[in-house]
């Protein structure tokens, strides 16, 4: 009986790991084969399957966290773009600003902010390390790829990158605990 919720917790982090990899790949080979619309397509459907698997009852604050890691990512890839760092192919919206398939890998994203990644909400330093250790990998893989490109020197535009996650991913994952574990608020009567 003790390992139930372990078990079943593992399962809902492992399908939440596999997901956002799915998600990830949909929107940057869609992007790089001139298909954009994949991600804007696909990623809902992940979310739904996401809301139905995992978070039930916590239908408003998944779609809360999705759109504040959008802006969040709006913002974020737009700053690397007008920085020079990379350039994404393009659809639908003009430079500088970041595009649409983008923006989707964001909210594929948010997905795992309280599944698999659950733990740094706790923990800004190691979310901030962590971001800066990572992100810059899998944005020379959307390179790598051919959904994006890198300016030259590419150290340059990873080392951004990783300046950029610094901040991005301990915003992410403080804002992640305010909304799905919020302060419990003493109320006088």
């Amino acid at each position: 009986m003790i390992c139930k919720p372990w078990i079943g917790g593992l399962a809902k982090n492992v399908w939440n790991i596999i997901s956002i990899e799915i998600g990830w790949m949909i929107c940057i080979l869609g992007a790089a084969s001139g298909h954009h619309w994949l991600g804007l397509a696909s990623v809902p459907i992940l979310v739904l399957i996401h809301i139905t698997a995992i978070e039930r009852h916590k239908i408003r604050t998944v779609f809360i966290t999705a759109l504040m890691t959008l802006i969040i990512g709006f913002f974020a890839d737009t700053l690397l773009i007008i920085l020079g760092t990379m350039e994404p192919k393009r659809w639908l919206m003009p430079a500088p600003l970041t595009t649409l398939w983008d923006l989707m890998i964001w909210v594929n994203f948010s997905l795992a902010l309280d599944t698999s990644l659950r733990f740094l909400q706790k923990r800004p330093l190691a979310a901030a390390i962590l971001g800066a250790l990572f992100a810059p990998g899998t944005y020379y893989a959307g390179d790598r790829l051919g959904a994006l490109r890198f300016s030259e020197p590419v150290f340059g535009g990873l080392l951004w990158i990783g300046i950029v996650w610094f901040f991005v991913m301990p915003c992410l994952a403080l804002m992640a605990r305010y909304f799905y574990h919020p302060p419990k608020t003493n109320s006088v009567s």
